[in-house]
């Protein structure tokens, strides 16, 4: 894997992914609570994976899996409850900093998230981070296909920035962004603040791996 600072001074824009490196989205509002909320909406026979599980995102692709109006139902309500999640939670420590930084060497930043437009757009006009984010590519509709780790959110943030994959590089947190980065030929930074999680982004070889949010100043 290649160092942070040796990547990013390679690149011009850089993607960041919402739930993790800028908040923690479900702090205050528990994501098991919220996908409880959302398969009351599907209604009492799910399948027993669906069932247990405590991610709203599975409820919002077995709700796709329904049909479409299902789907913009689960999803309208996801939307709704991101918000209000938003709404009880600070930014992660330092990204402010980071934010700042990128900016004045010259990086634009665009967050490319799974989480809805909306709910994202709110926060960075609360906390006063949107001066320092480019552009938001993130969730508009209910088709789960179109998130990650499908690259299409990537792929929208490229265009929108009229610029190539190889001028861009994904930071974040899960699979799911190591995974879209590699479908839409961008570099990725993996944020692995635990050693469960170091081992299970190290093991999808992003080209760079980071363990606190302040190793990403380390650029210029």
């Amino acid at each position: 894997m290649a160092g942070v600072e040796e990547l990013l001074q390679e690149k011009d824009h850089v993607f960041l992914d919402f739930d993790g490196p800028v908040c923690d989205v479900f702090a205050r509002l528990p994501s098991s609570e919220v996908a409880d909320r959302l398969k009351r909406l599907v209604g009492p026979d799910l399948p027993a994976d669906v069932n247990a599980s405590a991610d709203p995102f599975d409820v919002l692709r077995y709700a796709a899996s329904c049909g479409p109006n299902t789907a913009h139902v689960v999803e309208r309500q996801l939307s709704r409850l991101e918000g209000e999640a938003v709404a009880l939670i600070s930014p992660a420590p330092g990204v402010a900093e980071v934010l700042r930084e990128w900016v004045a060497q010259g990086f634009t930043v665009t967050i490319v998230s799974n989480n809805s437009v909306d709910a994202i757009r709110s926060f960075l006009s609360l906390h006063e981070l949107a001066e320092q984010v480019r552009g938001i590519s993130a969730r508009t509709t209910s088709d789960p296909a179109r998130l990650k780790p499908q690259p299409m959110l990537l792929d929208a943030a490229v265009r929108a920035l009229g610029t190539s994959p190889r001028q861009c590089v994904m930071v974040g947190d899960s699979a799911a962004d190591i995974l879209a980065a590699r479908a839409a030929g961008v570099a990725s930074i993996a944020l692995a603040t635990t050693p469960a999680k170091r081992r299970a982004l190290a093991a999808l070889s992003p080209d760079a791996l980071v363990t606190d949010l302040a190793d990403l100043r380390l650029a210029g």
